[in-house]
């Protein structure tokens, strides 16, 4: 938040609220002794999406501006629709690009700025890559090795949305 230019109180009062959170648990009636969380806030916090929102909106401006350039173009629905290069949905990020090994070093670098900003890192055992068909295999695999991922394609549905249409 300070590299995105929030002054270091509003900094300080956000982290005291995250970092002083206490829970105590309920076995059999009886409550159990406060513990302090030690992994940060948990899904279902009124307050993650709202700090989500504001860790990613400094990834949003490196994919678009990294360098004076963006990561690419990325897809559009139509002739004069704006272009995407990302969409983002609670903790998964989706970016399109052109299979060019210029792009995946790009977005790579993109990656370790954000890692060493906000402290968050892409597990790459979890992520995946999609080509359209008319990538050739041996750029496939270029790209797989300098991304660092393994996994191609999705499976037929993400975020119970089919991955591809027509």
């Amino acid at each position: 938040m300070l590299k995105l230019g929030f002054c270091v109180e509003f900094v300080r009062l956000v982290m005291k609220c995250v970092t002083s959170v206490r829970f105590s648990i309920r076995v059999n009636g009886e409550l159990l002794p406060f513990f302090t969380p030690s992994r940060g806030l948990r899904q279902g916090c009124p307050v993650s999406p709202y700090l989500f929102f504001l860790c990613v909106e400094g990834f949003t401006s490196l994919l678009n501006h990294f360098g004076g350039m963006s990561v690419d173009k990325g897809i559009r629905v139509s002739y004069r629709s704006p272009w995407i290069n990302h969409l983002l949905f609670a903790d998964d990020s989706l970016i399109s690009m052109q299979a060019k090994v210029e792009s995946a070093q790009r977005l790579n670098e993109i990656l370790r700025i954000y890692e060493r900003g906000s402290g968050q890192a892409v597990n790459k055992e979890k992520s995946s890559v999609y080509f359209s068909p008319d990538t050739s295999t041996p750029n496939k695999l270029l790209l797989k090795q300098t991304l660092n991922i393994s996994v191609e394609a999705f499976s037929e549905r993400y975020l119970g949305l089919p991955t591809t249409v027509g």
